[in-house]
């Protein structure tokens, strides 16, 4: 790691794309950034086509930092905005940061002390969730981890595929993913040697495929049981819109998934996870777009298009290939539902499923 120790290098490069954000939370995050009690960093932002005020609040912000480097393309979506920042980037390490989203003024020199005492490739903490009265905490895991051992190294791979399983216990930890590229440090000669980037064209679950590689490459990963991210809650978003088609952004990132699968000569139960990845996507796109208000279609015909897509593949290899013993209850009714053409069913389940979840 000597390239590691140059002098004058930042201590982390921040990396922000930029698109259609509300102007007011565009300055909180960049205020929250420079704001941190560690000076030492870069703070890269990448114009993706955003709009003339978010332009002008990106030129007022760098006419005024040093620090701030700044690139302007057009539209071409977060995983070449963050893969042209990487190329830029001079600090030890790459945080990512989403541009409505804020950070505690002690991020930094936390998560850079503790990656620096333990040499650590990768680096992981906890975030909160904000919404509009009130914020939740969010954590892959319950407490500091200096070095995982080999078996949290694969288990992390799996929480990043579809969160906690129930087969696979290494306490202590929560039912949380681990996919965000938020919350987490990457050193960056690490990134470099192993040619890590992301899949220019993903839409949806992008910085899970991203991570999926990172973890199968880092030696080192580590885990920070603190919340120094604050993740807007924001139902307005791209996330929450209904889109025709919609489930075609999931497929994209479901074939670029195997792809990595296929190439790293992976166990059976990696592509147990997997399939329960394409399951989790399906009925998440039902809720998206097949079950949204605003879909246009008759129900039927919404009906009619999700048989469509169980009956293809990646979808229809992993509804036949998925072994119950991996699934919780609740899992196990979709599958079934699914294997046995029941879909309004299975839309009625979902739709009860997800508001008993999302009253909690």
């Amino acid at each position: 790691m000597a390239s590691d120790n140059a002098k004058n290098r930042p201590d982390i490069s921040v990396i922000v794309p930029v698109y259609k954000v509300k102007p007011e939370y565009l300055r909180e995050c960049l205020d929250s950034i420079l704001a941190q009690t560690l000076k030492n960093f870069e703070l890269i932002i990448v114009s993706d086509g955003a709009p003339k005020e978010n332009t002008d609040i990106i030129s007022e912000y760098a006419g005024h930092d040093e620090r701030i480097k700044v690139i302007f393309q057009d539209n071409q979506g977060v995983c070449v905005a963050r893969n042209k920042a990487l190329k830029l980037a001079t600090g030890r390490y790459v945080t990512f940061i989403d541009s409505d989203d804020t950070v505690t003024e002690d991020n930094f020199r936390g998560v850079v002390d503790f990656a620096d005492e333990n040499q650590l490739d990768v680096l992981m903490w906890g975030i909160y969730r904000v919404f509009a009265d009130h914020k939740t905490e969010f954590s892959p895991y319950l407490c500091d981890i200096p070095v995982f051992s080999e078996e949290q190294k694969e288990e992390v791979q799996f929480k990043t595929m579809v969160g906690i399983l129930p087969f696979f216990k290494t306490p202590p930890a929560s039912a949380d993913a681990a996919g965000s590229a938020c919350a987490k440090l990457y050193r960056t000669d690490f990134l470099r040697e192993h040619e890590l980037n992301y899949t220019p064209g993903l839409k949806r679950a992008e910085d899970m495929t991203f991570n999926l590689e990172v973890f199968g490459a880092a030696d080192r990963i580590g885990y920070l049981y603190r919340f120094y991210y604050n993740y807007r809650q924001n139902e307005t978003s791209a996330t929450y819109l209904y889109r025709e088609n919609g489930i075609e952004v999931f497929t994209d990132s479901l074939l670029a998934m195997r792809d990595y699968l296929d190439k790293s000569h992976k166990s059976d139960l990696f592509y147990q996870v997997y399939y329960m990845r394409c399951m989790f996507f399906f009925l998440e796109s039902m809720d998206m777009d097949y079950l949204n208000r605003d879909n246009p279609k008759p129900l039927g015909r919404r009906i009619s298009d999700m048989r469509a897509v169980a009956l293809r593949d990646p979808y229809r290899e992993a509804f036949s290939k998925l072994k119950n013993d991996h699934l919780t209850w609740a899992r196990r009714i979709p599958l079934f539902l699914i294997r046995h053409n029941m879909m309004y069913m299975l839309a009625l389940f979902y739709s009860v499923f997800r508001l008993t979840r999302r009253g909690k």
